[in-house]
This record gives C-alpha cells, sequence and structure tokens, in this order.
C-alpha cells in the first residue's frame, strides 16, 4: 500500500480530520456507513460499494452501497465484480480512467451499458490480509479519477482498516462471556495494539500538521525579511554616515585644543556640539536597531514550542513593529486595548495568528485607511479584534476562507493556508475565529481565547 509521502499538505490535513471522525465511531455497521459517505465526498463519486470478507477464505460481501436500489445494486455488483475480483486476487489497486472513451480501454458491456467513464477499487488490508475494498465509480467524464485520487484513497483505506478492525474487536469484546477471562483479555491486547496503530498514524499526521504551520510561519518570516532589512539597513546608513563626521569633529577639536587661534577653538566647540548631536542620532538608531531585533525574536520564539504564560499585548506590538514597512505612511494604526491577564497559551503560534490577520488587513487597505486593534476580557474569555476599512469580502467568499486552498488575492498572489493555519491553530488552543465583512466597508476578525 502507498504511503502518504507524496500527497498534498492539503489532503493530509483532510486525512487528519477524517481519520478521528471515522476512529471516534466503533459500531461496526454505523463505521461502515461513515467510510463510505467519506469515500464518495473525498473524491467526488456517484456510487460506490463497501465489501467485507466475513471469513478467511471467503469472497466480498457488500455491507454498504450508495446511490443504488435493490435491482441497481444487483446490477452494479454483476458489473463491478470483473474489478472487485482482480483487486481480490492480486491485492492491488485498480483504476480505470476515461471508460470507454480511451482506445484500448477494457471495458465490459456492462460498463457500457451504464456509461461507466471512471472505476477506483483498493483494497483493504489488516497485517497483509485482504478483509475487503472500497468499490468507487462515476459517469462524469469530466471528474474522472486520476493517479493522485487512487493514492489518497488508498492512504485513506489505510486508516479505515484500522478503525474497522478496531470495531470488530469491540464488537468481539461485547459479545464475549463474562466466564471467559482469558478470551477478553486477548483480545483486549489486541484493541491496545490496534489503538497503538491508530495513536502512531495520527501522531504522525499530527506532526505534518504542525510542519505545515512551521512551513507557513518561515514563509510569513521570508516575506517580511526585505522589509525587516530595509528597516535596519536605514539606522545603519545613519550611523556609518556619523563615524566619518565623528573622525573629522575630533580631529578639529584636537586642533583647537592645540591652538591658541580663536577661531581655530570656535571651531573646535562648533564640532563638539556637532558630536553631541551625532551621538544623539546614534543612539536613535541603536535604539531602533534594538527595538526590531527584538520585536522579531519575540515574534518567532522558535525555541518556544510548549505552552506557557504570556502577554498577548506583547506579541501585538512585536507583529506591528515587524510590519510597519507595510502600513507606514498610509495605514493608521488604532489600538484599543483593554487590561488583560497574561494567557496560558503558544506565544509561536498565536503570534502566527496575529501576522496573519495583520498582514491580511493590510492587503486589504489598496491605498489609505485604518485598522483597529482591539482588546477586551468577557467572562473567562480574551477577545482580540481586527477591523480595517479594506475591500471586504463578498458573501460567498466569506464562507470559504477557512478552507484550506482557498484565497481571495488571486493567481500566484496566496495560496490559501493563512486563514486554515489560523483556525487550526486557534481549535488547538480550545479558542475560535470569527469573521464579519461587508464589500467596500471593510472585514472584522474577531479571535477568542479561554483563560
Amino acid at each position: 500500500m502507498s504511503t502518504t509521502t507524496s500527497i498534498t499538505p492539503l489532503r493530509l490535513i483532510t486525512l487528519y480530520e477524517v481519520s478521528r471522525q471515522i476512529n471516534s465511531q466503533l459500531n461496526l455497521d454505523k463505521l461502515l456507513d461513515e467510510i463510505m459517505d467519506q469515500a464518495i465526498a473525498l473524491l467526488r463519486a456517484e456510487k460506490g460499494l463497501v465489501l467485507l470478507r466475513e471469513a478467511e477464505g471467503g469472497e466480498l460481501g457488500v455491507k454498504v452501497a450508495r446511490q443504488m436500489d435493490r435491482q441497481n445494486l444487483i446490477d452494479a455488483v454483476a458489473m463491478s465484480r470483473s474489478v472487485i475480483e482482480r483487486v481480490e486476487k492480486e491485492g492491488e489497486p485498480v483504476l480505470l480512467q476515461k471508460v470507454p472513451d480511451i482506445p484500448g480501454e477494457d471495458a465490459t458491456k456492462s460498463m457500457v451499458m451504464f456509461k461507466l467513464k471512471s472505476i477506483i477499487c483498493v483494497p483493504l488490508k489488516a497485517k497483509d490480509q485482504l478483509i475487503g475494498a472500497i468499490y468507487l465509480d462515476t459517469t462524469d467524464k469530466a471528474c474522472f479519477f486520476k493517479d493522485a485520487d487512487l493514492e489518497f484513497l488508498e492512504a485513506f483505506a489505510n486508516l479505515a482498516c484500522i478503525a474497522i478492525e478496531n470495531a470488530r474487536s469491540y464488537q468481539e469484546i461485547e459479545h464475549l462471556n463474562a466466564n471467559l477471562e482469558q478470551k477478553v483479555a486477548q483480545r483486549t491486547r489486541e484493541l491496545q495494539e490496534k489503538n497503538a496503530q491508530l495513536t502512531d498514524a495520527n501522531q504522525k499526521l499530527r506532526d505534518t500538521q504542525m510542519q505545515l504551520i512551521r512551513s507557513e510561519k518561515m514563509a510569513s518570516l521570508g516575506n517580511l525579511a526585505a522589509g525587516v532589512a530595509h528597516e535596519i539597513n536605514n539606522p545603519l546608513g545613519s550611523l556609518n554616515g556619523n563615524m566619518d563626521v565623528f573622525v573629522r569633529s575630533f580631529d578639529a577639536i584636537r586642533k583647537g585644543l592645540e591652538s591658541d587661534d580663536p577661531e581655530a577653538r570656535k571651531k573646535a566647540y562648533k564640532a563638539a556640539l556637532n558630536l553631541e548631536n551625532l551621538s544623539r542620532v546614534s543612539k536613535t538608531a541603536c535604539e531602533r536597531i534594538s527595538h526590531i531585533v527584538r520585536a522579531l525574536r519575540n515574534f518567532a520564539r522558535l525555541d518556544e514550542e510548549e505552552f506557557k504564560q504570556v502577554d498577548l499585548h506583547e506579541g501585538l506590538e512585536s507583529t506591528l513593529v515587524l510590519l510597519e514597512n507595510r502600513y507606514r505612511d498610509r495605514i493608521e494604526i488604532i489600538k484599543e486595548y483593554g487590561e488583560l491577564p497574561q494567557i496560558f497559551c503558544q506565544a509561536a503560534q498565536i503570534n502566527q495568528v496575529f501576522m496573519n490577520l495583520l498582514l491580511n488587513a493590510c492587503e486589504a487597505i489598496l491605498e489609505t485607511g485604518k485598522i483597529y486593534i482591539r482588546t477586551a476580557m468577557s467572562g473567562n474569555e480574551i477577545n482580540v479584534s481586527f477591523r480595517d476599512t479594506g475591500v471586504g469580502i463578498a458573501p460567498e467568499q466569506l464562507a470559504k476562507i477557512y478552507d484550506p486552498g482557498y484565497t481571495t488575492k488571486g493567481v500566484r498572489v496566496g495560496v490559501g493556508l493563512g486563514l486554515a493555519i489560523c483556525y487550526k491553530i486557534m481549535e488547538e488552543h480550545g479558542g475560535r475565529i470569527v469573521a464579519e465583512s461587508r464589500v467596500g466597508e471593510g472585514s472584522t476578525f474577531t479571535l477568542t481565547l479561554p483563560l
């Protein structure tokens, strides 16, 4: 069975969510219904079957069917038997694309009769033993299944096998006689082993999700690099220019102190005044550099993965410093900070949410405008809202903004992961994110975090 190494990050997130849903169901009949529904939804198929082998060496039998009445089910099983038998015999998946439109493609008369355009069937294996299969087909030639769909369905089938084995073990344990303690203990150990496999699979998906979050964070820092470099280069330029004046001023002071000429002493006094002014300018430049570096360090917190007590206002200020070149001279930042206690969270991830929302607000304001940042307590929760006077988001787009891969910024401008990752981070912190928007008036994103 294929691994998930070439599956896209967006589909890995989907697999993670789906695995949590199906593995929380221990009723076998309901689980098979859920597996069927998820498989059809994930690949946008029209019809589908889930087949299981009841006993070792037995034939695969239909357990769940979708979009078929009794007669259609009989016809569909007969029609798909050749594909299913091939999977059963070889233990390998089958993918038929654009059937029977592609010359030379293997198509039975029944496939032509039912106007099928694409068929996909993957085995369900447990401990290298075939326990069943998932079969899907479609009559829509515009949506025929692709190789990537086959790999995705195989990964889903791998998680489904674990869930099925868990449900079967649980079902068996429920029917065990109370006096058969040894058998109960044996089955419990098997269930624990399968749960360990599931835990390992879920952990790998969580690790992938965290890697995606870190990648998006590093991408955000990469986008800021040019702006931060510019912010640092300005005070550095002042320091470099001041050094030349320092040298000339010291030379004038030295000559004035060594001379009895009043005019030379006057020049020395003027040079001393210049040095005093240059010292103040240099000090300001050094403070600016230190402020930017400190803000970058506080924002990134690359060495802090654990939850700890954090001042949210400090994170907001660090983020604003790093984004200053995005809003300076065109956007007014209005802060309406309330009294907040420190909150228990992962600072680096919360700062990443602040960065994404503020960056989106800056990009939504095409010329000049305002961004309002408001923090307040509400019961046992903290609210942080970002309101901009930008272009706004249309209602039909607002419902999709948290979908991985969806972006309102256009091709090659956004990859559609920023808000999806913000949603995940808030979910991991037990919080939520709510968006409101009016086209032409602006948008408001409100974060709510529990104390």
